[in-house]
């Protein structure tokens, strides 16, 4: 390591581990869960808070795959677009 300036902030950074596997039932998405772990102590061995997040996937609707060179949609909002009202003198 280098030495380094009282003024120079230290960074914060996050690396990040995705895998993902299919399970046909609850018992092999466990097997799964628990290899994953194994896997995970060998990373906190040399990070002590490393993190674990293990979830299900929703599947996609049909609606929802888009077609290679298919324009995307507008995006909908959930909120009401803002509105700059201008008012004259008269």
């Amino acid at each position: 390591m280098t030495a380094r300036s009282k003024d120079i902030p230290m960074l914060t950074l996050r690396a990040q581990i995705t895998i993902e596997v299919s399970a046909l039932d609850y018992v092999e998405a466990a097997e799964h869960q628990r290899r994953a772990e194994a896997l995970l102590e060998v990373v906190r061995a040399e990070y002590a808070s490393a993190a674990f997040t293990f979830h299900h996937l929703r599947p996609r609707l049909a609606d929802e795959t888009k077609k290679a060179g298919e324009a995307t949609p507008p995006r909908r909002y959930k909120t009401r677009p803002r509105v700059l009202a201008v008012y004259h003198d008269s």
